[in-house]
């Protein structure tokens, strides 16, 4: 009996020694977390094309709001992206076309991406990424453009010709998968800047960017 109240006397050191283990543990594993933007810009269109003129890399894009936690030799990060993509949904001749749902250019699409990246090699790590891309949705970014400003923009005679015809094609989704790298460096005491480079495999999309890391 003795040794038992002994045992439950100790028992708390003990759990409290594993606790603090287990923080140390997770510590020296935590390496930094980071946010930033990235901007894509789209080379891989349909074929056939529908759309406007393509005068520049970033005439169709999207803005990609990351974040990401470095631990050990691991980087998870999730991004939301606000995209204005040149995307095309055919049904009985009608095209989708997203830079118009339902008369109105303030519902585009919108990905949100879960990437796991691993050091490779010094400070260099390579991310893989799987996006859930969904419309109509309203965007995050540019909400104050009129659907004449942007066929003017990009060259559309009819601004009509911007929005659907047929309200089947109101709906759109699809999975995209990115392949990027990042390298953190450090600026000033524990913050430091990460310049990433990537690309998108659906639609051609190139990315480039940096994020704030707190290590």
């Amino acid at each position: 009996m003795r040794s038992f109240f002994l045992l439950l006397m100790l028992l708390p050191l003990f759990l409290f020694s594993q606790e603090s283990e287990l923080v140390s543990n997770t510590s020296e594993g935590f390496k930094g977390i980071s946010i930033g933007l990235l901007f894509e810009g789209q080379t891989k269109y349909p074929n056939p094309y529908y759309g406007p003129n393509v005068g520049g890399l970033f005439d169709d894009g999207s803005y990609h709001f990351t974040v990401n936690v470095y631990y050990k030799k691991f980087v998870f990060g999730f991004q939301l992206s606000d995209e204005f993509l040149y995307l095309e949904k055919f049904d009985n001749g009608a095209a989708w076309k997203p830079r118009g749902f339902n008369g109105s250019y303030s519902s585009l699409t919108r990905s949100y991406w879960l990437t796991l990246g691993y050091n490779v090699i010094n400070n260099i790590n390579l991310k893989l990424g799987i996006g859930f891309r969904s419309g109509s949705k309203q965007p995050l970014t540019n909400r104050s453009r009129k659907a004449s400003e942007v066929a003017e923009n990009f060259d559309y005679e009819n601004p009509l010709i911007i929005f659907n015809t047929s309200d089947s094609l109101n709906g759109f989704s699809e999975t995209d998968y990115s392949l990027s790298i990042n390298y953190p460096i450090t600026v000033y005491k524990r913050f430091g800047i990460v310049p990433e480079i990537g690309y998108t495999f659906k639609h051609g999309g190139l990315l480039t960017g940096f994020s704030i890391v707190y290590q």
